[in-house]
């Protein structure tokens, strides 16, 4: 556990009574008691009982190991208007997420070592669960210079360098990059798609740049090893590049959103909407949906990406890019995919829980006894349908407003602590 999360420590006894456990690391799908002791799972087993301890009735439920998102826009500094690292990390743990990732491309940047410092104060007084960061690859996100990433990198809270929101469109940059990765073990994200910023290396700005980023990322990672991790990946010709590398055994990973998986460009759903990398094809849709039953994708990470309703309100040409995703990422996912037999509750654990731990590298996720204990409580039986004032993140920019989803997070245990309680965040 990184020192710079201050979340209140209670030594309280806590029982978990009866949920179904699935822990596809630990081989578990079964009915369970847990019995958690400060910030550890003491003991797992049938029949628990243990004088004072504090019983959480979880029968009917299911409980997951600690879900970890990997692409997470906190906004905060001067977009506070957006979200902030208090309301963010909040709506996380209300999505079942006991860890996430910021991207660096705050205002300011994170970029050099004095703005991360202001950033690891906001995280030590607001965040209710673990937040890490990555920082930017280049400085001030233009792609000329790479950042102090070495000196960067020491630090804790960092657990990779991207320009996300912004291509690395330089090859010799992305090449550099990738050399300090496999000196350092230092993990390199790439925004595989052209941004509002910069221009197309294909011509003019179209946003079906994304397999040429893909297929050069690919070849630039089996020259100079390193670690390579692509984002928000929406195509089904990346995914041909993808599963090439990963027959060669090239180390390369990759995730995509809820939003990818569920939502194509036909349905005309306007300004909430507008992502970048845009929605795509149907049939880019069942490609990915495929590629995840085959195990090519690692990981399901939100890209949540809050922005005003002031501002996504002036239409589809000036509405900034994003969908706030957080707080029902794990619902859209069960009711999607889940239910209707598209993928197994044990994938889905690796993929938004255990996969993205192993690759940001701490602690993973899993319900053994002595492990930390990162616990979601999920109810498969409420039906409720989503409204966006409801949510808790600032960023209520959804498509999915009026949507009946199945399941909500019921409880999120984070280091033996309860951040959320019969759905309810707890101060």
């Amino acid at each position: 556990m990184c020192s710079f999360w201050n979340v209140p420590r209670r030594n309280d006894l806590i029982l978990i009574k009866g949920p179904r456990v699935i822990d596809p690391l630990m081989g578990i799908d079964r009915e369970l008691d847990l019995l958690l002791e400060g910030i550890r799972i003491r003991e797992i087993g049938k029949g628990l009982w243990r004088a004072g301890a504090q019983v959480v009735e979880a029968r009917g439920k299911m409980l997951f190991p600690g879900f970890v998102d990997l692409h997470v826009h906190l906004r905060d500094f001067e977009e506070s208007h957006k979200e902030t690292i208090f309301t963010g990390s909040r709506a996380a743990a209300l999505g079942g997420f006991t860890a996430i990732v910021n991207m660096p491309n705050t205002l300011p940047p994170l970029d050099s070592p004095e703005v991360l410092l202001r950033w690891k104060e906001r995280v030590r007084e607001g965040a209710a669960i673990r937040v890490f960061t990555m920082v930017c690859l280049s400085r001030g996100r233009g792609g000329e210079e790479l950042s102090p990433l070495k000196e960067l990198f020491d630090d804790p809270l960092v657990v990779g360098a991207t320009d996300d929101g912004n291509p690395i469109r330089s090859e010799a940059l992305m090449r550099q990059a990738l050399e300090i990765s496999q000196r350092t073990g230092m993990l390199i994200a790439d925004h595989p798609e052209d941004s509002p910023d910069f221009g197309s290396p294909l011509g003019p700005r179209n946003f079906w740049s994304e397999p040429f980023y893909v297929e050069r990322d690919l070849m630039l990672l089996q020259e100079t090893g390193g670690r390579l991790h692509l984002q928000h990946i929406s195509m089904e010709e990346s995914l041909k590049f993808i599963r090439q590398a990963k027959k060669k055994g090239i180390g390369v990973t990759c995730e995509v959103t809820p939003h990818h998986l569920i939502l194509h460009d036909g349905q005309g759903l306007g300004p909430n909407a507008k992502v970048n990398p845009p929605l795509r094809s149907k049939k880019d849709v069942e490609a990915l949906r495929e590629a995840l039953r085959e195990g090519i994708i690692d990981v399901i990470a939100t890209d949540h990406a809050p922005h005003s309703p002031e501002e996504k309100a002036r239409g589809w040409e000036e509405a900034p890019f994003g969908i706030s995703g957080i707080e029902v990422a794990l619902p859209l996912i069960y009711t999607e995919l889940v239910t209707r037999g598209l993928l197994e509750l044990g994938e889905l654990v690796r993929l938004m829980s255990q996969n993205p731990a192993r690759i940001i590298e701490i602690d993973i996720p899993r319900i053994q006894e002595g492990a930390r204990a990162n616990l979601v409580i999920f109810d498969p039986e409420i039906q409720w349908v989503l409204k966006p004032d409801a949510l808790f993140s600032k960023g209520k920019n959804t498509p999915f407003s009026g949507k009946r989803l199945m399941g909500k997070v019921w409880a999120t245990f984070v280091e033996g602590r309860a951040a959320v309680l019969g759905g309810d965040l707890i101060p």
